[in-house]
């Protein structure tokens, strides 16, 4: 332990800053192995009383299925590597894997799949147990590497304090040990730039190697990584330009290190291209079929990307014909690019029907501990401006992700910016040592912002996912700011379990987000109430109606609450939740009510799902009375009537369908159109996609 975590010597600026301050090599191992083993307390205890996040089956099973059968057609919108090593210690399990079927759409498939493997005949606890473990690795690798290159860049002391920050940030804890690829890409893109770093400062082949393969391991577990060689890039040029006006370098350069010329800064950047890609094909066995025979893709790629726009769809397409990439690997990115064109976004308590340029700062506002957020802004007074070679690598790769993220409006949650984080950490021990060394208020008032980050850290375990700094409310708070997977994610079901326990009820109401989880698993006997994703979307299983009113314990997931999915207003079958306060709050993200609730706006929208399912099949006699029962029951609905309309022309009462179309426009125009585009464009006529999607 002693040798791993033992770090090349600072910056000579850097020990000349905090001389007689930083703790000894000894010292600074010991409090390090204490930090890195409480961070491996902290993630076991309080994942293991979570239940599954969203997306955290089907990046499972895609894992086991790519082991089994080479099949990267599951989960294409991801690379492989993360979700293959989540799922190395269930090999040996012997799990039973669910029977292909053909669906629409592959994606439906993917979710299918992964939430049978984990829920059926096998234990899933143990099943996400096993996987969470594995990807918590990766959290303390990140953990280490911060570590090693703050005390690089500036010392022992910022070492320590990094570590610590790392150690207690909720929203890197939150995500540390989910069998998702945000904390991996996280760890590896730190480490890629840490390594390139280390490249400049003492040129080696060995270093450029260790870079190079960083570099391409980054690429194989999220699209994302692909921004870390434009990012080295970047850094390669500004170190270039910058390093001789910085006294930091110039001290170091009178060793043995040397400059690199443009040239072979060319060479070292084209060497570690080369080795990224290969490791990216290796990845995909070199293969460049998503599936193997006698498997397909559904829909195709080119008629995935056909919902692109024309430039992004000819590259993607020009890709695919010379097989200059693997085809999973182009559905993916053809999938983020489609992405940010159909969500919602929610953020500061607000629907927004597109993406937001302000939703990552903002996010990074909220989730974001005050501690961190303070030591930032106190860099530029600090006195580390002057190690510009540091400055250059923590600043720009953080700069950079971010701005790409803003630009993408891919707005679905901090998680997406999470490379962003460890330099920020990084930067603000960086300060936090700076102002310890120069006073005692100093010192006293750094100890202060540590012991907060200690403290709001204690006060947010066990639910990090839904934890928001106390300028924003709290986590008691967080839903009504941001949703999806900043706050609600589906892992309440444990908590809502000891709760029902806690407070028996005779009737009770459970509206959980996730469609194909079954609360029953975990022993939850409450009535299902439909979630958004069903009755917006029509995905998952309905209901053929429910009464009036219900009454009894009603439980509302926070996600369906926020109107992300449905919209804002009278689009929200359960606004009237969202705007009561709740009696409880379990775990943060489950609202509990008592008392009894009038239902009709989800009772009219399961009519029009229903008679929608029955329009498909050609049975029009029977969806007549379902589509105007709905249009009854909400009668300003436009979705309600524009489904009678449809049905009624289907029935040959053509006449009186265009009525009611015509009222349904109306409608539609005049109830928060911005979030009823395809559906005033399917009753203008204008709608280029899946009508039967929209309806």
């Amino acid at each position: 332990m002693s040798t791993i975590l033992t770090f090349p010597p600072p910056s000579r600026m850097a020990q000349l800053n905090l001389r007689g301050l930083s703790p000894s090599p000894r010292l600074s191992r010991l409090f390090a192995a204490a930090l890195l083993t409480l961070l491996a307390v902290i993630l076991f205890n309080s994942v293991r009383q979570e239940s599954q996040t969203f997306d955290e089956s089907t990046h499972l099973f895609a894992g086991y299925e790519y082991w089994k059968h080479g099949d990267f057609g599951d989960n294409p919108e991801h690379p492989p590597l993360a979700k293959m090593i989540a799922a190395i210690p269930l090999l040996p399990m012997g799990l039973k894997e669910p029977p292909h079927f053909p669906v629409r759409f592959y994606k439906a498939e993917d979710f299918v799949n992964g939430a049978r493997f984990l829920y059926d005949g096998g234990n899933a606890d143990a099943i996400l147990l096993r996987a969470r473990m594995v990807m918590a690795l990766f959290s303390l690798a990140l953990a280490w590497l911060v570590y090693m290159a703050a005390g690089e860049m500036f010392g022992p002391l910022t070492a320590l304090i990094a570590l610590g920050l790392c150690v207690f940030e909720p929203v890197l804890l939150a995500n540390s040990a989910l069998i998702t690829t945000d904390i991996p890409l996280t760890c590896l893109f730190f480490a890629t730039v840490y390594a390139f770093y280390r490249f400049l400062k003492r040129p080696s082949v060995g270093r450029l190697l260790l870079c190079a393969v960083a570099a391409g391991v980054t690429l194989t577990v999220k699209h994302s990584g692909a921004l870390v060689l434009p990012t080295l890039l970047l850094l390669g040029l500004g170190d270039h330009f910058t390093r001789r006006f910085s006294l930091d370098d110039a001290l170091e350069l009178q060793g043995p290190a040397r400059r690199l010329s443009l040239a072979h800064l060319a060479g070292a950047l084209a060497v570690i291209g080369l080795i990224a890609y290969a490791i990216l094909w290796t990845a995909y066995g070199f293969r460049y079929a998503a599936r193997p025979a006698p498997l397909v893709m559904v829909p195709t790629l080119e008629q995935y990307a056909a919902g692109l726009s024309p430039l992004k769809e000819s590259i993607i397409l020009y890709f695919a014909r010379h097989h200059l990439f693997p085809e999973a690997y182009l559905f993916g990115w053809t999938d983020i690019l489609l992405i940010s064109s159909y969500r919602n976004t929610f953020i500061f308590g607000h629907v927004f029907p597109t993406g937001q340029w302000f939703f990552f700062p903002g996010v990074f506002l909220i989730k974001s501990t005050l501690t961190l957020l303070s030591l930032l802004l106190l860099v530029p007074f600090a006195g580390v401006l002057s190690q510009r070679r540091a400055l250059l690598f923590l600043t720009l790769p953080a700069g950079f992700f971010l701005l790409l993220s803003i630009s993408s409006m891919l707005n679905l949650g901090v998680r997406h910016i999470l490379p962003i984080y460890p330099f920020c950490i990084v930067l603000a021990a960086a300060a936090a040592a700076s102002l310890a060394a120069r006073s005692v208020p100093g010192r006293v008032a750094i100890a202060i912002l540590l012991g907060m980050t200690l403290l709001t850290s204690l006060r947010a375990y066990p639910d990090y996912l839904a934890y928001s700094n106390e300028a924003f409310g709290g986590s008691s708070n967080t839903w009504r700011e941001v949703a999806d997977s900043n706050d609600d994610w589906g892992q309440g079901l444990k908590w809502t379990k000891s709760y029902l326990d806690q407070h028996p009820s005779k009737d009770c109401w459970f509206d959980y987000m996730n469609p194909l989880v079954n609360p029953a698993y975990y022993g939850i006997a409450c009535k299902p109430l439909p979630n958004n994703i069903a009755l917006i979307w029509g995905l998952g299983q309905l209901p053929a109606s429910l009464p009036p009113t219900i009454s009894g314990t009603v439980l509302i997931s926070s996600s369906d609450a926020s109107g992300l999915i449905s919209g804002p207003g009278s689009l929200n079958p359960y606004e009237e939740f969202a705007s009561r306060k709740p009696d409880a709050e379990i775990g943060n993200v489950i609202l509990a009510y008592h008392g009894t609730f009038d239902v009709s706006r989800i009772n009219a929208i399961i009519y029009a799902r229903n008679a929608s399912a029955l329009y498909r099949q050609k049975r029009i006699a029977e969806a007549l009375p379902l589509a105007r029962q709905a249009v009854q029951l909400t009668p300003n609905s436009a979705f309600a009537n524009a489904e009678l309309g449809r049905i009624l022309i289907a029935a040959g009462r053509t006449q009186e369908g265009q009525q009611v179309n015509a009222n349904a426009l109306r409608l539609a125009m005049s109830d928060h159109p911005e979030f009823q585009k395809d559906l005033i464009d399917v009753l203008e006529g204008r709608f280029k996609g899946n009508v039967n999607f929209v309806l």
